[in-house]
């Protein structure tokens, strides 16, 4: 039903918009991870009614306590941080807890955030809920641990065409005694379906031939375009990003410096070709879950395995966390925490620190699988931890590293061939020299007697042998003897080995000891050596044989600067004396030399430009995994007995004897393998419920369950649960885990083509499918809308990394000066920033598993639309598109405007409409560029452009 725009001034609109608060559950999700834990951790002790003696009559295990307060009066006052004494307390103000200690700032902010935003808190009663134990069987019973039905449809009502899942919803109609809407009209039924699965409006092209073919056949028109925009590659993008929402995927870290994902991309894609390709979902699921450990065939099948597995990886991670076993547990709880509500709509988390206080979920299950995920290796160790990658196989350019190892080989090849001109004596100094090809007697360092910490390193060129040693200019305690036997007695130069800089040690007294007795001979190694550049002369010597010739430094008698040592060689007079060459001959070898150190400088470069193979995100199993201790009250220090891994046990089969059945892993296995293949088995009675759920709220705006990521009873039951069953068992058994299957089930439907008004009186929540649900567009189809219309949106970019530069933190980067129009989906997402827009409107927050958008209705979105340079300067684009396809002949103004509202709108204007638009136009005294940006900004601006109805 199309809804008009009323008379206006372009310049002056009028705008009512009601403010939403942030949804229940992303508040319950903070509590549960940020809040009661900390309360369990350090409060509980003195403050729940387990405690020995209840301290100030202050009960903090629940949210009747919290509230009541003890006998200093209330401990949290919901949206009121300064009246909280909770707060006060944990600040170490007018009271101090814990008493011991306070805690890190994070928690304190985390509290403060808690409160001002109405310290939401989901425990139930006067006091905590306790248990000895969980009846298992007993909790089987709860509707979404039930096995799956094979329900069969109700008898159709009459003789009208309906569908399976007509004669599901048409039958809680009749037990309710109401008649749904009509169909929507064409125009509303086309947009829906094209925003619903490819996030683009239709085209005029599209509307004109719908039209057609609907009022000869419209169930053979609505299958027709199902069909088309099921096989286009923007139903990946669009169902891509659902998805994307559900694995919380970003670009970066999130938290204080917010560390760069720089291979996240590959993930992205891998989701949308995925969709594209009509992936089974159950194949999908095992990928994110043990991809890295599936069998394959191809070299391309295995690289997409195994950055499926990146999903494990995604999450918000605090890498510069100093406590390393900490950090281990904080990932691990992630990676349970999301996959319990990715797959199975599950809570798993709040059994981390008790038994789920709702649901028939014993911590014993948690630490099972905490079991399994700490036999997965997902942290590199380091002070700034980082995550693990695995090499791909394809993607690298065969073509470049041909030309990349030919363009070596030469090099390598013209470096031989002019050492073989030089004289070893002149080369040293091109980079680390063997030993065994200088002349005399050479001691290295790794031969020398050392006492006290020295540093090796081989930053600086040219060195003997592997590297030297420096004293980190820390001179105490620390000496070095270079000693050898010489051959014969004789004369010797005696030459010290160094690398030279800025930052050396400008006096280092060297002792030698000789057959006369000791001499001291003072350097300084901030200048280059004389002898080839690697060696300094300390003068000519007399040895004997039967006595050990030493070289010695002492560092506490050296000047400032790095003291640096490497080698002393020990040359006989005659061979110097021989290695005398006459001028030419040296000018010769100088030219040989430098041609050598270029030609080194060329190769050092070109090695740094090698095609790498690609890399993606990923886990790898441990090299020796195993069960896991219980944390008592979540303690990671606090071990309690181990427990064998597991997955979760209520959503188990029974074994003939009416036990559940555990995972039974080989030796050596992580168990992650096991653990998806029991996600994805037909008899686990939540994946399929779950994910065709998601579907289902995606086409229509709300969920048969209407918290997709809770199936617990904190969760709101099924609203038609019989055709939620009928959905998931056709999903698996019949349809074989296709998604594109399962959308065209339900986007052919009689139901999915309900006008959404007149709300029905007797259905006000649309609970039992009266009427259609009129949605605002998500962030994403907004922007590319908006794009489409101006003819700016890069539909052609489809992928890869779509900055050319990525700073290591994302707090660096500045979205204000993102001008790439490609789709929404291929945005740099990043934790910490995000385009103005997306911000706007509601995109999914990164840090926590999105099933459902909040869809907010607030002024800045108005204001947005009306006045953000983004809109004002694509308005002017739009007029300037529209106008160079468009004829702008006077006379044929209301057929323009007849186009523009069909490409804005995807309906014609009413008549009222176009009286208006086509007077503005006609009587505006700007030019026909201005006039027409005016009117895209008032189309971009209306309520019709930016919902669905």
């Amino acid at each position: 039903m199309s809804r008009s725009i009323p008379p206006f001034r372009i310049a002056v609109l009028l705008i009512v918009a009601v403010t939403t608060t942030v949804r229940a559950d992303e508040k319950i999700d903070f509590f549960e991870s940020r809040i009661r834990p900390v309360l369990i951790e350090h409060c509980y002790e003195c403050h729940s009614a387990d405690a020995k003696n209840v301290r100030g009559g202050l009960l903090l295990d629940s949210k009747a306590g919290t509230r009541d307060g003890g006998e200093s009066g209330a401990a949290v006052v919901p949206g009121n941080p300064a009246d909280s004494l909770l707060l006060s307390a944990l600040k170490h103000e007018s009271f101090e807890m814990p008493p011991d200690r306070k805690l890190p700032d994070r928690v304190v902010a985390d509290f403060e955030k808690w409160i001002r935003d109405g310290a939401e808190d989901p425990r139930a009663g006067g006091k905590t809920i306790t248990r000895t134990s969980i009846d298992l069987h007993e909790g089987r019973k709860f509707w979404s641990f039930q096995p799956i039905s094979n329900v069969p449809p109700p008898p159709a009502s009459d003789d009208r065409p309906m569908t399976d899942i007509d004669r599901f919803v048409v039958a809680k109609h009749r037990e309710a005694g109401l008649k749904p809407n009509s169909d929507a009209t064409p125009y509303e039924i086309l947009r829906r379906l094209h925003f619903g699965l490819v996030g683009l409006p239709p085209s005029r092209h599209d509307i004109a031939a719908f039209i057609d073919d609907y009022e000869t056949d419209p169930d053979g028109a609505i299958a027709n375009v199902v069909d088309q925009l099921l096989a286009s590659r923007h139903f990946g993008e669009r169902w891509g990003r659902h998805w994307l929402d559900v694995t919380r995927f970003a670009e970066s870290s999130g938290g204080g410096r917010s560390l760069m994902f720089p291979e996240a991309w590959r993930f992205r894609d891998y989701v949308i070709q995925s969709f594209n390709d009509d992936k089974p979902f159950d194949q999908l699921a095992r990928e994110h879950i043990a991809g890295d450990l599936l069998p394959f065939e191809t070299d391309q099948q295995r690289d997409d395995q195994v950055t499926g597995v990146g999903y494990l990886t995604l999450g918000p991670t605090n890498y510069e966390q100093q406590d390393k076993e900490l950090l281990r547990m904080e990932v691990v709880d992630e990676q349970i925490d999301t996959l319990g509500r990715t797959f199975l709509g599950l809570t798993l988390g709040c059994a981390r620190c008790h038994d789920h206080k709702f649901d028939p979920l014993p911590t014993a299950d948690y630490y099972g699988m905490a079991g399994i995920f700490r036999s997965t290796q997902t942290l590199l160790p380091g002070n700034v931890s980082t995550y693990v990658t695995t090499s791909l196989n394809n993607g690298i350019d065969a073509t470049a590293l041909e030309k990349w190892t030919t363009t070596d080989k030469a090099l390598k090849q013209q470096i031989a061939a002019l050492k073989k001109q030089v004289p070893v004596s002149a080369a040293t100094s091109l980079a680390a020299v063997n030993p065994d090809s200088l002349p005399g007697i050479v001691v290295d360092d790794v031969d020398a007697r050392l006492a006290g910490d020295w540093t090796p390193s081989a930053s600086v060129q040219a060195y003997v042998g592997k590297g030297y040693q420096h004293d980190a200019n820390m001179k105490v305690d620390r000496r070095a003897a270079f000693e050898t036997m010489l051959p014969q007695s004789g004369r010797y130069r005696v030459r010290y080995a160094y690398s030279s800089s800025s930052n050396r040690c400008d006096r280092v007294p060297i002792d030698v000891h000789h057959a006369g007795g000791m001499s001291t001979v003072t350097i300084d190694q901030r200048t280059r050596p004389g002898v080839d550049g690697l060696f300094a002369d300390l003068g000519e010597f007399e040895f004997t044989a039967d006595q050990p010739a030493v070289v010695s430094v002492n560092p506490e008698e050296a000047g400032n600067g790095v003291l640096i040592i490497d080698a002393v060689q020990f040359v006989p007079v005659e061979l110097v004396a021989g290695d005398k060459v006459d001028p030419e001959r040296a000018k010769h070898i100088q030219t040989l030399v430098a041609e050598l150190r270029e030609l080194e400088a060329k190769l050092k470069q070109h090695g740094r430009s090698k095609p790498k193979k690609p890399a993606a995100m990923g886990v790898k199993d441990e090299a020796e995994p195993g069960d896991w201790h219980i944390h008592v009250r979540g303690g990671i220090r606090n071990l309690g007995p181990v427990v064998p891994r597991t997955a979760v046990t209520v959503a188990s089969p029974l074994n003939e004897q009416g036990e559940f059945q555990r995972l039974q892993i080989p030796d050596g296995s992580s168990g992650r393998l096991e653990l998806a293949d029991w996600v994805v088995s037909p008899e686990n009675p939540l994946t399929a419920r779950v994910f065709v759920n998601r579907v289902w709220l995606h086409l229509f705006g709300e969920g048969l369950v209407r918290t997709p990521d809770n199936f617990g009873k904190m969760g709101r039951p099924p609203t038609h649960p019989e055709l939620l069953d009928y959905l998931a068992y056709t999903f698996v058994h019949e349809d074989h885990w296709s998604v594109k299957k399962l959308i065209r089930r339900i986007a052919t439907s009689r139901v999915y083509r309900l006008a959404s008004s007149p709300r029905q009186a007797g259905d006000p929540d649309n609970r039992l499918l009266t009427q259609g649900f009129r949605r605002r567009l998500d962030a994403e189809s907004l922007r590319d809308f908006v794009l489409q219309i101006s003819g700016q949106l890069d539909l052609d970019t489809t992928g890869g990394r779509t900055i050319e530069r990525i700073a290591q933190y994302d707090n660096a980067y500045d979205h204000r000066k993102f001008s790439r129009t490609m789709r929404s989906v291929y945005v740099p997402f990043f934790r910490n920033s995000m385009l103005e827009i997306f911000s706007v409107f509601d995109v999914a927050n990164p840090n926590l598993v999105t099933g459902r958008r909040a869809s907010s209705t607030l002024p800045s979105q108005a204001l947005y639309l009306l006045n953000s340079p983004f809109v004002l300067e694509q308005s002017e684009l739009a007029a300037k598109h529209f106008l160079a396809t468009e004829s702008s002949d006077p006379a044929t103004i209301d057929i323009l405007i007849q186009k523009a509202y069909l490409a804005t709108l995807s309906r014609p204007p009413s008549d009222a409409e176009l009286r208006t638009l086509t007077s503005f136009v006609k009587s505006s005294s700007a030019e026909p560029q201005q006039a027409w940006t005016a009117v895209f900004q008032a189309l971009f601006a209306s309520v019709d452009f930016r919902y669905v109805d």
